[in-house]
């Protein structure tokens, strides 16, 4: 333990289960079957399980209740593998990706990430609350061959040369897979072989979604550094911090990324899927719905105003464009 008593434990993943010894060797786990690692109680409730689904894709669930803090860092390794992961734990879960945290968990705003296995993650798990999250590890060359069914050979060729490109993006939790987890989720064990098939379907399913919803995705072709993500990322965090202000202007946040307009334009177009003021304007849209429905306001005009819109009616007209329903039509009056 370091001196604030947070525990810290280093690892890496594989494709195949060795990986978890690392976790038996550093916290005296307990590993059942190579497939359930149980945590020493006096660390952590609950446990996680690892199954190979099929060749060139494995699946890693977690459902723990952490008893003291600890950082669960993810060293990057040069392996073949992409990692997909979704956060749907009870409380906001810290995520540290580079230099730059953010927010995953039921009640975030962006609880979903696609990235190379040799990207440096942190998490930092709530004390107390349920953490509930799944990694989808998938062999590069598995997902390419997947991908290659919904873009020309060349784009493709592209979009995997690693020499040009780097795949990494940072979103929400689509709605269909959303539905799956919470379903799963309700289950509380992991016993039990038709629990076992039931995960490895979930991730065939898991993995489809996200090579149809990468497919919509425009292929920018860009190298990204380690830097342009944590600059890139700092930006955004701003701006989900600060939703109840004006959009601070592109100029703005290309500054404090370090970079030019342009640049910044493009990489995080790459990294978060939308133009930076889009970005906004949605995550802003997307609070106003918890708003809305909170009941701690007595009409539409007090939630345009809170979220810092001087027009309701352009509030309104936005909204209705978003989500095709009026704000009207969602408000539970206080």
């Amino acid at each position: 333990m370091t001196a604030n008593n947070l525990r810290v434990l280093y690892y890496y993943y594989t494709l195949s289960p060795e990986w978890q010894q690392q976790i038996v060797k550093n916290l005296g786990a307990e590993l059942i079957d190579n497939k359930l690692l149980v945590i020493p109680e006096d660390i952590a409730s609950g446990g996680s399980v690892f199954l190979e689904v099929t060749p060139g894709l494995s699946v890693h669930l977690l459902d723990m209740t952490f008893h003291v803090p600890v950082a669960i860092t993810r060293v990057p390794k040069a392996h073949n593998y992409y990692m997909i992961y979704y956060d749907i734990g009870d409380e906001i879960t810290t995520h540290i990706l580079g230099d730059t945290a953010h927010k995953a968990g039921y009640h975030s705003k962006l609880g979903m990430g696609f990235m190379d296995c040799n990207v440096k993650g942190i998490i930092l798990p709530p004390v107390g609350e349920r953490s509930y999250s799944l990694r989808l590890l998938v062999d590069k060359n598995y997902y390419k061959s997947l991908a290659a069914t919904n873009r020309t050979a060349e784009v493709t060729d592209m979009l995997f040369d690693e020499a040009k490109n780097t795949l990494f993006f940072y979103s929400h939790i689509d709605s269909r897979s959303k539905v799956m987890l919470n379903k799963l989720k309700e289950e509380h064990h992991f016993s039990g072989t038709s629990f076992e098939l039931k995960l490895k379907h979930i991730a065939l399913y898991l993995l489809n979604y996200v090579v149809e919803r990468t497919a919509r995705f425009e292929p920018i072709i860009n190298k990204l550094s380690q830097s342009d993500i944590d600059n890139v990322l700092k930006t955004s965090k701003y701006m989900l911090d600060n939703l109840l202000v004006e959009f601070p202007g592109l100029p703005a946040m290309a500054e404090m990324a370090g970079m030019s307009g342009t640049k910044y334009k493009i990489l995080f177009k790459k990294i978060l899927k939308d133009s930076p003021s889009n970005f906004f304007s949605n995550e802003k849209l997307l609070l106003s719905q918890k708003l809305l429905q909170s009941g701690d306001f007595k009409n539409v005009n007090e939630v345009a105003y809170e979220l810092g819109y001087s027009n309701p009616g352009y509030f309104t007209k936005l909204y209705k464009k978003l989500f095709d329903v009026s704000p009207v039509e969602v408000l539970v009056k206080r």
